[in-house]
């Protein structure tokens, strides 16, 4: 992955993952944005290659999505989405933004999966510890990026200690209410007929929203957004745009295309 630091003038380059939720949302904003890039898979689930010392150095968070322009490298989907649409000034849309990130979508997701499955509950901790000892031995291995490792260590700890068998469905219960508040906060605002979410036009907020919304789908919660007519108005909308299929935003588990990334079979 070193190579990619470097453009010299090439299309902008994605190191991302199909399932992640903040690689859909830059997928999705690069699309609306009309900008053409290079995907570049990352394999975040079974040979953890986030955790390798190129892309950390690319990435010292270890995350994806990362972009790599000619001139800087984004590690967050937030200013990938602004870079591609443009950041916004007014009030309304940061206000969407800040509500929007402010919530820890990886609790919701694990935390349902853990809840209503008692194997998940015994396997997903025993994952999370591995790569905790998976990057202490990392920052053994490369000295100049051991405090790198060590505090992306320190964040599995804090997963590892959140998702704990006896409290993970009280946490999933709060992020599902949570969730669901969000939705009748949408609703509310769509109920005048807007087309978007701060109008006149699709914008950065309604590209974080669309993701959030079939992380809904996803998550389970996609037989609460028909109950609100204006909000399944607006889902069908931003399903019908040619990005939503473009970007590839899933709105259920995909096992095969998640095993045939891992294989290098139809990676994107």
């Amino acid at each position: 992955m070193t190579e990619s630091a470097k453009l010299s003038g090439a299309r902008p380059r994605l190191y991302q993952t199909p399932s992640s939720y903040y690689s859909m949302i830059a997928r999705l904003a690069l699309a609306e944005g009309g900008i053409a890039y290079e995907r570049v898979f990352v394999d975040i689930h079974y040979r953890l290659s986030q955790q390798q010392p190129d892309y950390v150095r690319l990435n010292p968070g270890m995350t994806v999505p990362t972009l790599v322009l000619d001139d800087r490298v984004l590690v967050e989907s937030r200013d990938i989405a602004q870079y591609a649409l443009g950041v916004p000034t007014d009030v309304e849309t940061q206000a969407w933004l800040d509500l929007h990130y402010g919530y820890p979508i990886e609790e919701l997701t694990f935390g349902g999966i853990l809840a209503r499955n008692p194997l998940a509950r015994i396997l997903i901790p025993k994952r999370l510890e591995a790569a905790r000892r998976q990057l202490l031995a990392h920052a053994t291995e490369n000295p100049d990026l051991a405090s790198v490792y060590e505090a992306r260590a320190a964040v599995f700890a804090g997963r590892i200690k959140a998702f704990e068998p006896d409290a993970v469905v009280a946490l999933s219960q709060r992020r599902r209410t949570e969730a669901i508040g969000f939705m009748d906060r949408l609703e509310q605002t769509l109920r005048d007929g807007r087309p978007v979410l701060v109008p006149p036009a699709y914008g950065v907020a309604d590209v974080v929203w669309t993701v959030f919304l079939g992380r809904m789908e996803f998550a389970g919660l996609g037989a609460e957004i028909p109950k609100r007519p204006a909000l399944a108005r607006y889902w069908a909308a931003l399903q019908a745009r040619p990005s939503f299929a473009v970007a590839d935003i899933w709105t259920k588990f995909h096992v095969g295309r998640l095993i045939g990334g891992i294989l290098g079979i139809g990676r994107n």
